[in-house]
């Protein structure tokens, strides 16, 4: 018995660990498609590749500091016009950031996330994700702006603070702005959440509620289950 509580305790205390948190569809820590508040400790970083349809992704993400990873994508969309000049598949590239805002202690990670910073928009999105490791779970929770926002649960908090959250914009930038007021802002947010169970060091078992808006920008197929 003794053992059994020692092995428990050391997994809860290496929730931000290599082995409970792999890399996520999108070159971030979290589940499949959502984030979670894990960081790798600094200086680490991953190099992940996505293949999808409609899009294909390779994503760097790096962990200058123990509270903040930053991604650097470059994505492929089949069946998407990009010019008139060439017949290959529209390419796009962005940038994301998330930023811890409390580590896991009593209460579980706080992190906060921005997607698509400066790029076309096609993936962008905001979010607040909140993660508490037990035993061998680990369990995330957050809500969701943006593309992350398909189901529509709740009317945007902020707009109680400012009418100005209400509005988002529904073009397709060309890139290398950094559109301000569009972060956070929506009519409404979704919620959405996840586990990791850490079956041994070299298995995990996922499981998420995805908000991925579908089609959204992107163009992704009516999906059968949210699950």
């Amino acid at each position: 018995m003794r053992f059994i509580i020692l092995f428990v305790l050391c997994l809860n205390a290496y929730s931000d660990s290599f082995y409970y948190n792999p890399i996520n569809n999108h070159g971030a820590l979290g589940v499949i498609n959502i984030p979670s508040a894990r960081f790798y400790s600094a200086p680490s970083a991953s190099l992940s590749f996505y293949r999808g349809f409609p899009d294909r992704k390779v994503a760097l993400t790096l962990y200058p500091y123990d509270w903040l990873e930053g991604t650097i994508y470059y994505s492929s969309i089949k069946d998407r016009y990009y010019g008139s000049f060439t017949s290959q598949d529209y390419k796009d590239k962005g940038f994301n950031l998330k930023l811890r805002l409390k580590e896991q202690g009593r209460f579980p990670a706080i992190a906060l996330g921005l997607n698509d910073i400066g790029g076309t928009g096609l993936y962008s999105g905001e979010y607040i994700v909140s993660s508490l490791s037990r035993g061998n779970f680990d369990y995330h929770f957050g809500i969701a702006w943006g593309s992350l926002n398909h189901h529509e649960h709740f009317k945007n908090p902020f707009i109680y603070l400012n009418d100005k959250f209400s509005s988002r914009d529904s073009e397709i930038g060309k890139g290398g702005t950094l559109n301000l007021k569009d972060f956070f802002s929506g009519e409404s947010i979704s919620v959405f959440a996840g586990l990791n169970y850490l079956i041994n060091e070299n298995t995990i078992l996922k499981f998420e509620y995805d908000p991925t808006k579908t089609p959204g920008r992107v163009g992704y197929e009516k999906r059968k289950s949210d699950f």
